[in-house]
């Protein structure tokens, strides 16, 4: 999230801390290219039942967009790779991407487990839209 703060305020970053940022997260990629939510923090759920570990449409929305925010190219093998798993994992019957609570296990059907998927969707189509016009 820092990295997309940085894109509209420089000074929050420097360009060290900038550089540790994306190295941290390129290193979490996974091999199919994606990211999943869970590596990107240390996060235990309330019930106590195991997080996804899968690359989802959050992560890999978000980290894919907040590093072409941070000025990476869509050509660099990072972003490609992530834009590529999106759109390969995007859920062709309902147009949406998906993504787990990391709160708890929840019923798909809920709200509240519908806020993730909508919040990956918009994650995923913002690092999907072609800025370099």
């Amino acid at each position: 999230m820092v990295l997309l703060a940085a894109s509209k305020l420089p000074a929050v970053l420097t360009a060290t801390q900038r550089q540790a940022i994306v190295d941290a997260v390129a290193g979490k990629q996974h091999d199919d290219g994606g990211w999943a939510t869970a590596d990107l923090g240390s996060w235990q759920r309330v019930d106590a039942t195991a997080l996804d570990t899968a690359s989802d449409g959050y992560a890999t929305g978000l980290v894919t967009f907040a590093l072409q925010s941070a000025g990476l190219p869509r050509s660099d093998s990072r972003v490609s790779k992530g834009l590529l798993w999106l759109s390969h994992n995007q859920d062709k019957a309902t147009g949406k991407w998906s993504a787990s609570s990391l709160n708890k296990q929840r019923d798909p059907a809920s709200d509240a487990s519908k806020f993730m998927s909508d919040a990956a969707t918009a994650y995923a189509l913002l690092a999907l839209v072609d800025r370099a016009k």
